[in-house]
């Protein structure tokens, strides 16, 4: 017997024979049977709950193959600058939250695109004057770009003499001085200075996150975690026991995962799929591993065999060394592991056709 029927619908099955119907049968949250309410009557029992959609569309759920749930959610708590098309409502957003902020706390947030303002980056000077007793951190809407505000620079020790890391650039103006935006690897010289988030916002981000996309039709996600340039390869490992197996062993979850975790932890994942298969529950499947090759276009760091636009020097960055890259991918491919290489542009794709194609000789 089902528990639910939902009546008087739309309902599109993606199946060929019988691609409407008005009708659906569903037991313990799975489809028993779709057809017309007459042909469902049989399933109908004294605990069954009926639902009249009163002529509403029914969809499969959506599925996004590209999230970072707990960072989403934790955004959405933070400066929002998301569709930001002014310098003066980017500045103004800023001034608000350092209002509602004490001294010397961090102020966070980001989902700012300078293409919609004309394409000038926001720089330091910006808000150095409206922050100066706070750090500020604020990412770019690609996850590749990042800008602190002087209090920030200073405390983090980035000067006019520290060089750019391998994979990273610091900005700089005409005299030579950090002008605050840092990209890609350089990331990793702020984002340690950072308060680490406690379990608790972590887990009431996930869940903020997972209410949202039940809201937009979503209900499974490819989450790549908080693994983005310049973080730590233990978040994703962090926020899976702590948050994810925590809210699938109170019943909290509400969309399905699966789950991707950096190429680098390939042998710590390869291991728990060895023990428990890969999916660890109804909600959670173990999907495979990420690889960071270049940068983005957005922040002007995805690798090309030409220099970009006004930018003379800048061909875009290479994350992570050729090599490296192709042994961590043929030992991923080796044990079975999906590789998910983050890459845009085309001196990347050329090189990663060759990787892959190496990668299936060396197997048969």
């Amino acid at each position: 017997m089902a528990d639910l029927i939902v009546k008087n619908g739309v309902i599109f099955t993606s199946d060929a024979s019988l691609p409407f119907a008005d009708s659906m049968a569903v037991l313990n949250g799975r489809i028993l049977r779709v057809g017309n309410y007459s042909a469902l009557k049989d399933l109908a029992g004294d605990k069954t709950r009926e639902l009249d959609l009163e002529g509403k569309v029914v969809v499969p759920g959506f599925i996004d193959s590209h999230v970072h749930l707990i960072w989403g959610g934790l955004q959405m708590k933070r400066v929002e600058l998301h569709g930001v098309d002014r310098k003066d409502e980017f500045v103004r957003r800023v001034k608000e939250a350092v209002r509602n902020s004490k001294e010397d706390t961090w102020l966070l947030g980001g989902g700012w695109n300078n293409d919609l303002w004309g394409g000038e980056l926001p720089v330091a000077y910006w808000i150095d004057d409206i922050t100066p007793y706070n750090p500020v951190w604020l990412i770019r809407m690609d996850g590749h770009m990042g800008l602190a505000n002087s209090v920030a620079l200073k405390l983090a020790g980035i000067h006019n003499l520290l060089e750019d890391p391998n994979g990273g650039t610091i900005l700089r103006s005409a005299h030579g001085e950090p002008n605050g935006l840092l990209i890609d690897a350089a990331m990793k010289l702020i984002l340690p200075w950072i308060p680490e988030v406690s379990v608790d916002e972590r887990r009431e981000a996930f869940l903020g996150a997972t209410n949202l996309a039940l809201r937009r039709g979503v209900t499974s996600v490819v989450d790549f975690g908080r693994y983005l340039p310049g973080a730590s390869v233990e978040h994703s490992w962090e926020d899976l026991s702590d948050v994810y197996q925590w809210a699938d062993s109170l019943g909290k979850m509400r969309i399905r995962l699966c789950l991707f975790f950096s190429i680098e932890t390939r042998s710590r994942l390869f291991e728990l799929i060895t023990k428990t298969g890969r999916a660890l529950s109804d909600w959670i499947y173990l999907g495979g591993v990420k690889a960071f090759a270049d940068g983005s276009l957005g922040s002007s760091s995805a690798l090309f065999y030409e220099t970009y636009i006004g930018e003379p020097q800048n061909f875009g960055l290479q994350v992570t060394d050729i090599k490296s890259l192709f042994n961590m991918t043929l030992e991923s491919d080796k044990v079975g592991l999906q590789v998910s290489p983050f890459l845009i542009t085309n001196i990347k794709i050329y090189i990663h056709i060759c990787m892959f194609i190496c990668a299936f000789i060396s197997t048969v």
